[in-house]
């Protein structure tokens, strides 16, 4: 077998046509991941658009000469794509350099091929400057070892109207909710507004990721991408809120029709930049006519649950992970978080690639951390896999040894449960419990 590295980065011809080597390269993950290409119109499209947002995509091709019988010859057999997108981490954003698109022919398997691409990819992008790496994955053993951890879960629920549900007395009045109104809106119209809400909207919640502008447009339903379609969603509702200054969230929905039994909604994005417009637009769902189940995606911990009078009108049906990430700079996003707990740790990360392995010193006051590491870690030796402390560094400060995969989980997500149970380690295990703990669920509703 001859194996030969490539890289596209122009995928889109002077004709505003995919090129025959993007096509090429997703013939190889539709059929890796067990899905259809979609239509020729329709990879032009997709391609403009990855084209538009910086996309590339990587890979190698094997070049030996193969069997008429096996198809063509130069076929990718190993593909990664890779992208700038940004982060909320709660107090700002980081670049993030999402990953995608990762996978190995089965009969190239053992070869190195996976930890190549992905060595090649996160070297890149921590030497572009990119606070973090993230993915969504559809086998949860196989990321760890590259330093991801999970950052975001998300919970599909079902909402049964047939137990009329109303908001507790007093969230309306005190959210702000009943002070707003909510408007019925065209969902083949409101891009730009809904672009606008989402860049609100995402503006400190930790865990969220900016869309793409045609993500954008698939949830509005102004193209069913799902449906290897550029045709509009036929029937997809939209409805605004309202408040004092203007539109400040939206929901959509598709309705499954008249006859369905019993009948059924998909709520297929909420967006609300305030409070008052998440209950807002749940309010008003209550109120819409010929409709008895509701199915949606949340943050887990059962939130709308919480306000209702009868909080069992919501089930929660499933719980998964959705937003592995990996930190590539460890100052910029712990410096991009903010701590309920003030003090002093030291952490000591130990990372399986050796690309942020060392110690680093926290300083937390009025919940901002201030991050100093140790002075081998900007340096261009062999780091290893394993941190060395450094005494001369925050002597006084107890020490935390942190493996890179679960320092990615804790900015997210705390450590109580890791530290409790011996994970995460050291006489500053459960300061490092303290300083890590979450007050919010970090959510995120974009998938790549």
């Amino acid at each position: 077998m001859s194996l030969k590295p490539f890289e596209l980065r122009t995928i889109v011809d002077g004709d505003g046509k995919a090129t025959d080597e993007y096509r090429r390269f997703y013939a190889r993950v539709e059929r890796g991941f067990h899905e259809k290409p979609g239509t020729p119109e329709v990879q032009d499209y997709v391609a403009g658009l990855y084209q538009d947002a910086g996309f590339v995509h990587r890979g190698f091709v094997e070049t030996e000469d193969a069997p008429e019988w096996a198809g063509e010859s130069s076929q990718p057999v190993a593909t990664i794509v890779g992208f700038p997108r940004r982060m909320e981490v709660g107090e700002k954003a980081v670049g993030l350099w999402a990953i995608s698109e990762v996978g190995v022919s089965s009969s190239h398997r053992r070869r190195g091929l996976l930890r190549t691409m992905m060595t090649n990819e996160l070297t890149e992008a921590q030497r572009d400057g990119y606070g973090l790496a993230g993915l969504t994955v559809s086998e949860g053993g196989i990321y760890g070892r590259f330093g991801f951890g999970v950052a975001t879960r998300v919970g599909t629920y079902e909402l049964d109207l047939r137990r009329r549900p109303r908001i507790l007395p007093g969230v309306m009045e005190s959210t702000g909710a009943a002070s707003g109104r909510v408007v019925e809106a065209d969902p083949q119209r409101m891009l730009d507004l809904a672009e606008d809400i989402c860049a609100q909207s995402d503006a400190g919640r930790a865990g969220k990721i900016n869309r793409l502008r045609g993500h954008i447009r698939n949830f509005l339903g102004q193209t069913s991408l799902d449906k290897d379609s550029l045709d509009p969603v036929r029937g997809r509702e939209a409805f605004v809120y309202v408040g004092h200054s203007g539109p400040e969230g939206y929901m959509t929905l598709d309705h499954e029709g008249m006859d369905s039994d019993p009948w059924k909604a998909k709520i297929i994005d909420v967006q609300a930049v305030t409070p008052a417009a998440w209950v807002g637009l749940w309010n008003h769902l209550f109120s819409v006519d010929l409709l008895e189940l509701v199915e949606f995606k949340d943050a887990p911990g059962l939130a709308l649950s919480s306000i209702l009078e009868n909080p069992r009108a919501v089930t929660a049906n499933r719980e998964a992970d959705l937003i592995w990430t990996r930190i590539l700079d460890v100052v910029s996003v712990l410096e991009s978080r903010r701590y309920p707990h003030d003090g002093d740790i030291v952490l000591l990360v130990d990372d399986p690639m050796g690309l942020v392995t060392g110690a680093y010193a926290m300083h937390i006051e009025q919940g901002t951390a201030t991050v100093t590491p140790s002075s081998d870690v900007s340096g261009t030796q062999d780091r290893g896999d394993r941190a060395r402390d450094d005494v001369a560094l925050a002597p006084n400060a107890p020490r935390v040894r942190f493996p890179v995969d679960r320092l990615a989980t804790a900015v997210f997500r705390g450590c109580e449960i890791e530290t409790r149970l011996g994970v995460v380690v050291g006489d500053g295990a459960e300061e490092a419990a303290q300083i890590f703990a979450v007050n919010r669920e970090p959510y995120c509703d974009f998938e790549f």
